[in-house]
């Protein structure tokens, strides 16, 4: 690398400039690698864009993202608004999302609360995936005025909207709870719900999609009285275990459970270990949702969920993020299937 006859630049008037002249290579080609752009072709090779990192750590430069994204339209990110983090779903989504993400020079941020409209009225992402549209107030609406201002790169998961200007994932349990439903109850007389306590939501849980789609199993099946059949637990990984000890140790211990999350099935698995209950043979359960191998401690868990869901999802976002220009919104269908694992008696 040729050094610049007159010295090097003080590190903090560094400018792109600086960094073009240092890489030998154009000023538009140091924008495409450091702007969040370095997975287009117009970025040049792998050499080259090494030389314009290796040019801009050595002097010291520090883009500036705010007004790269008034230039570009690009903030060199992807927005992952899961509302919790103690979900081992969204842990294994956003590190296949920061895996992807990172070849393509882009940063993975994630929002552990339910504020994504405010957040992204004012933030500039490459793209941005919105898991609770359904259970918000005006959710479909609150996408369309995203969309309609800065944001070309929304993926929306929900099962409410068409796709517009942004792509949809259409992917819901309702009819894999009614299997689930179906499958324990032909070996057990009771079937019952493992639920977290969302009262910070409109209707608490007795009122959320999954909770509905169980009662209605139940009482298409002649059983009931079907919220009798619902337990809630405290929200979270740890209250969620320690209610599931006090549960099977309690005198309406369960025998054939559905679990509302994948950290559910995680806790109800540890719980039954502490217990000392034989699962399947004293306790059959499904996970509603994709259950992570890496958190399972006693063998993999039955669940009905989307096969290769997180590489899937992650592919879509990054696709969203690195060409968004005039492009229309596609619809992605994600369809659930049953996958066996130990803690049911059907698992061969």
């Amino acid at each position: 690398m040729t050094r610049d006859p007159r010295g090097p630049v003080p590190r903090g008037t560094v400018t792109l400039a600086d960094v073009a002249r240092e890489a030998g290579v154009s000023l538009a080609t140091a924008s495409f690698v450091l702007s969040g752009r370095g997975g287009s072709r117009s970025a040049g090779s792998e050499t080259t864009k090494a030389k314009v990192r290796a040019a801009a750590a050595e002097l010291g430069y520090i883009p500036n993202r705010h007004a790269q994204a008034m230039r570009t339209g690009r903030g060199g990110g992807i927005v992952l608004t899961l509302g919790t983090l103690d979900d081992p779903w969204s842990v294994q989504l956003t590190s296949q999302v920061r895996d992807d993400a990172l070849p393509h020079d882009l940063s993975t941020l994630v929002l552990a609360d339910e504020r994504w409209y405010e957040y992204l009225l004012s933030a500039s992402a490459d793209a941005a995936l919105l898991t609770s549209i359904d259970f918000v107030e005006n959710g479909p609406d609150m996408v369309r005025r995203l969309s309609a201002s800065t944001h070309s790169g929304l993926v929306a998961f929900t099962a409410k909207m068409e796709p517009e200007d942004f792509d949809v994932v259409s992917s819901t349990p309702f009819f894999a709870i009614r299997r689930a439903y179906e499958r324990l109850r032909t070996r057990h007389d009771r079937v019952q719900l493992l639920a977290p306590d969302l009262e910070r939501r409109a209707g608490g849980t007795l009122a959320h999609p999954r909770t509905t789609a169980f009662l209605e199993a139940v009482r298409e099946a002649g059983d009931g009285p079907a919220e009798s059949l619902v337990h809630i637990v405290p929200e979270g990984s740890h209250d969620t275990y320690l209610g599931a000890v006090g549960w099977l140790q309690g005198p309406d211990r369960p025998e054939a459970v559905i679990c509302f999350t994948g950290y559910q099935a995680v806790a109800l698995q540890l719980a039954a270990e502490r217990t000392g209950i034989r699962v399947p043979e004293d306790l059959e359960f499904i996970s509603i949702g994709d259950v992570p191998a890496k958190t399972e401690f006693f063998g993999p868990i039955s669940y009905y969920g989307v096969d290769d869901v997180f590489a899937r999802l992650s592919g879509i976002i990054i696709d969203r993020a690195i060409d968004r220009e005039d492009r229309p919104g596609a619809l992605h269908t994600f369809d659930w299937e049953f996958f066996p694992g130990t803690t049911t008696l059907d698992h061969e």
